[in-house]
């Protein structure tokens, strides 16, 4: 377990999708025990919202929860209105997971970019950070998020991108996060990338169950990861782990305007508070997500 002050937070993580039903217990009592103090948690179709909802209230110090429309699932249709019932439940942390997504197996771009942009001004109207899921659409989402410069924050997550592309994303104000896909020996893009943006961009995270570790097969990831990633980010930079750890850390609060407190019940380590509770609108059914998201490696 690591000491209070290098608790991590696992900025994005699928605690709602189906194949955590009926672990979750265990899988947070491990992720404690191994240092995660949190874990941002993104819908990302219309049946998870319910069901992300339930969890963060169910696991208020520890599920912080984030509400969108993904781009795989664009097909569901939008309820904007509905979106927005979530969004400003107390407790809510940020927009997603939205973004674009250009692989031959999704909608079209020109299906995707309205309900994008319809969100990304949902979110600037709430003040509320994004969550962003790109795929093979750098360029265009870089063209995007530049009509919403100084009106937007939010982290490009599990970033697949170069250091340089990264850079721009920064200079727009993005946060931009790294999951398993790092630690893989083989990964020397992602390697050049981490080692090259400044630290207080920084953001660590999972995707679990969609991202593999060099050492763990992407069905067995789980938050309790997050501390493999922040290691081998701490190599790359020659930094140490608790320095990553402490700025990781602190660039998510500052993010999605956490206060991290010592937990005063029965959990043995440090845990993640937000103004309110996430509340739970009428329960929905499960619908696992079609694909692996691990596939920009």
């Amino acid at each position: 377990m690591l000491p209070a002050l290098c608790m991590l937070i696992d900025t994005h993580c699928h605690l709602n999708d189906p194949s955590f039903a009926g672990r979750l217990p265990e899988v947070i009592a491990r992720a404690r025990e191994a240092g995660i103090g949190a874990c941002i948690v993104p819908a990302y179709d219309r049946a998870s919202l319910p069901r992300t909802a339930e969890l963060a209230r169910q696991y208020p110090h520890f599920i912080a929860p984030a509400y969108g429309l993904h781009p795989w699932f664009l097909g569901q249709g939008m309820d904007i209105d509905a979106l927005r019932q979530y969004l400003v439940q107390p407790g809510t942390v940020a927009v997603g997971e939205v973004g674009l997504d250009f692989s031959p197996e999704c909608p079209p771009p020109e299906a995707q970019l309205e309900p994008f942009g319809t969100q990304l001004d949902l979110a600037a109207e709430l003040g509320l950070p994004v969550l962003i899921h790109c795929r093979k659409a750098h360029d265009e989402l870089l063209k995007v998020l530049t009509r919403y410069k100084g009106k937007l924050r939010g982290v490009l997550h599990s970033f697949s991108g170069g250091r340089d592309m990264a850079l721009r994303f920064i200079e727009l104000g993005f946060h931009i996060a790294f999951s398993g896909s790092v630690t893989r020996t083989t990964a020397k893009k992602y390697h050049k990338t981490a080692a090259g943006i400044p630290l207080d961009f920084l953001l660590v995270e999972t995707d679990a169950p969609s991202i593999a570790t060099q050492a763990t097969p992407a069905s067995q990831v789980e938050p309790l990861h997050t501390a493999e990633v922040a290691r081998a980010i701490a190599g790359l930079r020659g930094s140490t782990f608790e320095e990553i750890a402490q700025a990781t850390t602190g660039n998510a609060g500052r993010l999605f305007n956490l206060n991290i407190i010592p937990n005063a019940g029965n959990d043995r380590d440090r845990s993640l508070q937000t103004q309110g509770r996430g509340l739970s609108p009428p329960a929905g059914g499960h619908k696992a997500r079609p694909f692996n998201e691990d596939k920009n490696f």
